[in-house]
């Protein structure tokens, strides 16, 4: 039996609010490890699978130009160390954003 925790799923409003909360980052990743997407390509998430672990790893599906597919990842939340010295209100780091450098033709593939 297939573990439904582990397979890609359609996104739902707020897997849209992480991927855009993140857009500037994603986007710089994406570009810099496929430098022929086109200027004007905007990149737009069609799958997602959201991972509990240590706080949660977001693995999102990507379209992008001739039907290919990218797959990006990075984790929130979690135990982050505060640097030392630093006082006031915390604010988390910007993620991380791996890009997986195996395109795809299908968004379901793995």
């Amino acid at each position: 039996m297939t573990d439904t925790r582990f397979l890609y799923k359609s996104l739902v409003d707020e897997d849209f609010q992480l991927f855009n909360k993140h857009k500037n980052s994603i986007d710089r990743e994406v570009r810099k490890t496929f430098p022929s997407i086109p200027a004007d390509f905007e990149l737009k998430p069609v799958l997602v699978r959201n991972l509990e672990a240590c706080g949660t790893i977001h693995n999102f599906k990507i379209a992008l130009p001739d039907n290919k597919f990218a797959k990006i990842s990075f984790l929130t939340g979690g135990f982050v160390m505060r640097p030392p010295g630093q006082t006031g209100p915390y604010e988390p780091p910007e993620p991380r954003i791996s890009v997986d450098e195996a395109l795809t033709s299908t968004a379901d593939a793995d």
